[in-house]
């Protein structure tokens, strides 16, 4: 069967505007991202030690005031961009990526205002070396493999692998309409809905690759807010493993840094979270051990409230 949606094949950065540059710089560096290109004073292009050019890119906010500039995927083909390019959607124009890697891009507004960047020709990097990151070997109780043989861990950043997801939220009342534009216009299917009272608010989407399996969620949105514009939730990336991501959340504490939420497992994904404020008051969070679905697994159904959100962790917090 055909699907005349834009074809999504992975995700690839988020943009972030900052009112204080060198404050966004110095706590991205040290949440483990490193820094692939930079031009002093405008832009920087932050990467992980994955194949992606960058992951993050770091503006100079010129209204005085820091916002989130939308998240990008890789498409399969230039076609998707065109396909793009003619939709009600959209800009209308494909333009040259100014970062590392190349490629060309297009954006496309969702109806509440959201911008949601595509791109293609984003030519991949060879991983970085990134600090020696076993795969540790694990002593059970009735199971002992790891003879003579020690865990050992420096302190420092937890290097963050990629980027993995991020979440929007809407104003209460546009569930529908969101919910029907991201998986019509892009392919994205759900793999989990939360509901309150019986109504649809959160839903995580995965992109939808056919039996091939991808991540629990690369993009989810929450229909809850008030009244207004859309704001962003949070943004993900993903570091190796639980030492790498508790070392990074006592990196992270050792300087300053405003904790949000964690360290804690998640209910709907799995994944070990860590969520901190950065300097602009954005949300971000770093994740290991997230689960992976196909068009096989059984879309799930939760009801909202703290029972969804962790298995165990701190409180949760009042921004959740």
């Amino acid at each position: 069967m055909s699907d005349d949606r834009i074809q999504l094949l992975r995700t690839a950065f988020v943009v972030y505007y900052h009112r204080d540059l060198d404050k966004a710089r110095t706590f991205m560096l040290d949440f483990g991202l490193t820094i692939a290109s930079e031009l002093p004073g405008e832009t920087i292009y932050f990467r992980g030690y994955g194949s992606e050019p960058y992951v993050y890119v770091c503006h100079q906010s010129q209204t005085g005031r820091s916002y989130f500039g939308g998240a990008a995927y890789v498409v399969a083909s230039f076609a998707d961009l065109d396909k793009a390019r003619t939709s009600p959607h959209g800009d209308g124009q494909i333009r040259q990526l100014d970062g590392p890697g190349g490629g060309r891009a297009i954006t496309l507004t969702d109806p509440a205002g959201h911008q949601v960047h595509l791109i293609h020709d984003w030519t991949t990097q060879p991983a970085t070396t990134a600090p020696h990151l076993e795969k540790l070997t694990v002593n059970f109780e009735d199971e002992k493999p790891r003879k003579g043989r020690f865990q050992r861990f420096a302190p420092g950043p937890a290097p963050v692998f990629r980027w993995g997801h991020y979440g929007v939220t809407y104003p209460t009342g546009a569930y529908q309409t969101m919910y029907d534009w991201y998986t019509k216009t892009l392919t994205l299917a759900p793999s989990d809905v939360v509901y309150r009272d019986g109504v649809p608010v959160t839903c995580f989407f995965h992109i939808d690759r056919g039996t091939e399996y991808t991540d629990h969620h690369c993009f989810f949105f929450k229909a809850v807010k008030p009244d207004g514009e859309p704001d962003v939730a949070h943004a993900a990336f993903e570091v190796h493993d639980f030492d790498v991501q508790q070392l990074g959340h006592q990196h992270l504490e050792s300087k300053g840094y405003e904790l949000c939420w964690g360290v804690g497992r998640h209910v709907l994904g799995s994944q070990v979270f860590d969520y901190w404020f950065d300097t602009s008051g954005f949300m971000v969070e770093h994740y290991a051990d997230g689960d992976v679905v196909n068009c096989d697994t059984p879309v799930g159904k939760a009801q909202a409230g703290p029972q969804a959100l962790s298995v165990w962790g701190p409180p949760v917090p009042a921004v959740f």
